[in-house]
């Protein structure tokens, strides 16, 4: 479910929940392939790092006790990637010498340095942005010994390594701040994310097959069949925010439901109605579609405005689909207005964006 739009920022809960799929069902395939090969799971002893380039940062091979860690796999080409390197930062910075953030990519190091002295509009580089260890993996030893051995395919992925040298957490970089903290407090319930780490294994077996029969989907009929088995699966776990969007998408693009798909919408919205991000997503996802009812772009109006109230009128990516919205709904004016508002507090690299899209609205007010 997760669409183009003028903004990194805008679909980052999206890009999240997708990198969480993809790494989960790897970590389904992996058991069930080779009974033999190297395994990786929460409270096995983190292996060492055998690193051919450091490129920023000091090196590190061994695991100190009392000292935590965090092993975080990313590439130059990976958008969600790079989008986590200043949070990153900012927990090494906030962590300081209790914390090592060490990021590996398997690409050669000529490669990650003419990254690193690449800069942005305001001249300044990624080797200024980055503030945590930066290494490269280029013979694959490290992703085998991790990433491989864990199942995780998707990047970017972090593993915290605790006090004792053992894994404590694995998922997205963008959702460690709370067991990073509770690990370094000595507060974080090991035992407690192993058994929801499994669960999590468990389900996306389950969304692998369901990923499979949707890729299958030709009718409208079968996306109903489809849809039985997605509500099946639900009513067992209720929790699956994945497979709630699936289902979303599903009803929009396969079955052509749009009734079902705002009750859909509006029930997955009102359990996570305090979730900005995740309410921007869908509102974009959907307005952005071509045939969608005036029904539905209400409804996606209404999961915009949320958002726009939960951030305080102060992101300029969600006041972008909020006028998106309006613009669909035909009311042009406000529109207008609420892209204006959003380019006047965009930063630096969001403005042309917005600015073309505020002059494609103005074109046709102009054409009216």
């Amino acid at each position: 479910m997760v669409r183009n739009h003028l903004t990194k920022e805008h679909h980052m809960r999206t890009l999240i929940i997708t990198t969480t799929i993809l790494s989960l069902t790897g970590a389904a395939m992996a058991q069930d392939g080779d009974a033999k090969a190297k395994t990786l799971t929460i409270g096995d002893k983190a292996p060492a790092i055998e690193l051919s380039h450091t490129v920023k940062g000091d090196a590190h091979t061994e695991f100190e006790n009392d000292h935590v860690y965090v092993v975080e796999f990313w590439a130059t080409w990976c958008g969600p990637c790079l989008m986590s390197m200043p949070h990153l930062s900012e927990l090494q910075t906030k962590y300081d010498d209790e914390v090592t953030i060490i990021g590996i990519s398997d690409e050669g190091l000529d490669k990650v340095n003419g990254f690193m002295e690449k800069s942005d509009d305001e001249g300044i580089t990624w080797n200024d942005k980055i503030t945590y260890t930066l290494t490269t993996d280029p013979d694959r030893s490290a992703n085998a010994d991790y990433m491989q051995a864990s199942g995780q395919r998707g990047i970017p992925t972090a593993f915290i390594v605790g006090k004792d040298a053992h894994v404590e957490w694995i998922g997205h970089p963008m959702n460690m701040d709370t067991p990073l903290d509770k690990v370094v407090q000595g507060t974080w319930d090991r035992d407690a994310f192993a058994a929801d780490f499994k669960k999590q294994q468990e389900q996306a077996v389950a969304q692998l097959k369901m990923m499979e029969d949707i890729r299958a989907v030709q009718t409208p009929d079968q996306a109903r069949a489809v849809i039985k088995r997605i509500d099946a699966y639900l009513a067992e776990n209720s929790d699956d925010i994945n497979m709630r969007m699936m289902k979303l998408d599903l009803l929009m693009n396969r079955a052509k439901d749009q009734k079902a798909a705002a009750v859909c919408g509006d029930a997955l919205a009102k359990d996570y109605w305090d979730e900005s991000g995740l309410l921007n997503a869908m509102s974009w996802n959907i307005i952005t579609m071509e045939g969608v009812s005036d029904a539905m772009k209400v409804h996606d109006t209404d999961w915009a405005a949320r958002a726009d109230e939960l951030t305080e009128h102060k992101d300029s990516s969600i006041i972008d689909t909020l006028a998106r919205c309006y613009f669909e709904r035909g009311d042009v004016q406000k529109a207008i207005e609420l892209q204006t508002e959003a380019v006047a507090i965009s930063d630096p690299s969001q403005t042309k964006a917005l600015k073309d899209t505020l002059d494609k609205y103005k074109a046709s007010l102009d054409q009216a």
